[in-house]
């Protein structure tokens, strides 16, 4: 059985083109339309999983990963 490293996902969001997710260094990677990347460090499984299935990623990252995770 292989095992999941990372998950990718392009995002329909006005601001947020992508995220990658690394699980084993619990890595949040968002690439944004403006160029920009930041990759966020010790961010929980749990949460990278209700940000993929919440209705707007880009309220969802404003109010739980922005501000609130260490820049890697």
């Amino acid at each position: 059985m292989r095992k999941i490293n990372y998950e990718h996902l392009q995002v329909d969001s006005s601001a947020i083109i992508s995220m990658r997710y690394f699980r084993e260094k619990r890595q949040l990677l968002v690439k944004f339309n403006n160029d920009n990347n930041y990759l966020y460090e010790g961010v929980p499984v749990g949460l990278f999983q209700k940000m993929r299935n919440c209705y707007s990623i880009g309220k969802f990252y404003n109010k739980y990963i922005k501000n609130n995770f260490k820049l890697g």
